[in-house]
């Protein structure tokens, strides 16, 4: 049998179809609730800079102005037509909270974290991880995220990952698990902080440009109204940011990000040589996986289109 390489391993070699499915339905939920609000953001900030812009006394054109205007409005009318019965929102959370609880599950098992702890091969302990899996699966039957008739999985990579030694699970969890997901959560953290400086620098500088325009159509020097325009706009990337909730995102991954470098620190020096060294490692392990879990699945409550 060929011995078990802890550095070469990567979660897709191992974790269930369900985490797989789930993930995915995640992705495209996502990207879609993205897509119809930024669809109904852009056409109201378009119907409002239009009759503010190409309104009465502008060229003759204001009869123009306003089919603009309701033209826009109409499609705005319809990608919130289309968010209000799709709630596409809800299914994106929903789906990563069924993602996020199996791959925790799937962990748990594959390491031998608690409840999942004892030895390698364990048909009780395998039952108990299937029941564990059974219960996500019932928990989401009604949210569309799961293929239908989807049943509990444990996979090869699971088991043979399961069945090595303490070192080896040890040193694949940090580096796969641990490492990964706090380098996402400061990738994450990053990200957010950047967007969210430049809306702000985006939001001042209209409301600078709108600002200074009312003086200038006040005083006679223009005679358009881009003051409207200036404040659609900067409404508008206040929604966006307030829809990808960007500081409260900044302020939630870095504490994740410190509360895994605390938990590095205890399974870095953990003694596998110990002759309670399964168990504690069976603690310690399953206070990661609740504690990377805890953000996960409070989205399907904290996220949905309201009805």
């Amino acid at each position: 049998m060929a011995r078990w390489d802890p550095t070469g391993i990567d979660e897709a070699d191992f974790l269930p179809e369900q985490f797989r499915s789930a993930d995915q339905a995640s992705i495209d939920g996502q990207r879609q609730t993205l897509r119809w609000y930024r669809g109904l953001i852009l056409m109201l900030v378009v119907a409002a800079a239009v009759s503010a812009v190409i309104g009465p006394g502008s060229g003759g054109h204001g009869s123009v102005a306003p089919l603009i205007s309701v033209a826009a409005f109409l499609a705005a009318g319809y990608f919130w037509s289309r968010l209000r019965r799709g709630n596409p929102q809800a299914r994106w959370y929903a789906a990563r909270a069924a993602a996020e609880s199996v791959k925790t599950l799937a962990w748990k098992y594959t390491v031998r974290a608690r409840p999942f702890g004892g030895p390698a091969d364990s048909p009780e302990v395998d039952e108990e991880y299937r029941a564990h899996i059974a219960e996500v699966l019932r928990t989401f039957e009604d949210t569309g995220v799961l293929a239908p008739g989807a049943v509990p999985e444990i996979t090869d990579g699971m088991r043979e990952l399961r069945a090595a030694g303490l070192t080896a699970r040890r040193t694949t969890y940090l580096r796969v698990r641990v490492e990964g997901q706090r380098t996402w959560y400061l990738a994450k953290a990053d990200a957010c902080e950047s967007q969210s400086v430049s809306w702000g620098l985006g939001t001042v500088a209209l409301m600078i440009v709108g600002g200074a325009a009312a003086v200038a159509q006040a005083s006679g020097a223009i005679s358009v109204s881009l003051f409207g325009a200036c404040s659609a706009a900067a409404a508008a990337i206040i929604a966006w940011t307030q829809l990808k909730q960007l500081r409260p995102l900044v302020s939630a991954y870095q504490l994740a990000a410190k509360e895994l470098d605390v938990v590095w620190g205890k399974l870095s020096v953990l003694d596998p040589n110990e002759p309670d060294a399964e168990a504690t490692w069976a603690l310690l392990a399953g206070d990661v996986e609740d504690a990377v879990a805890r953000e996960h699945t409070s989205w399907r409550s904290r996220r949905a289109f309201p009805r």
